[in-house]
């Protein structure tokens, strides 16, 4: 009898595509707005921009490192 081989955790997968396209728009944001005002809150968000790109990367990257670990097993 064949064994399925389960995925990693899609749940991971969501929350680091999520992650990375919030810290997307936030970085992109500030050159996109008309309103001054607007942009310089935007802009002063741009680490928190950063934060959420890194954890989402970290997220793909893990979801992606215990796929291959699951492949990789017998």
């Amino acid at each position: 009898m064949a064994t399925k081989k389960k995925l990693p955790n899609e749940d991971l997968l969501w929350k680091g595509v999520l992650l990375a396209v919030i810290g997307l728009i936030v970085l992109i944001a500030p050159h996109r707005l008309q309103s001054p005002e607007l942009r310089d809150i935007v802009a002063g968000s741009a680490g928190l921009g950063w934060l959420a790109l890194a954890l989402g990367a970290g997220c793909v990257v893990l979801w992606v490192w215990r796929g291959y670990k699951l492949w990789k097993q017998p």
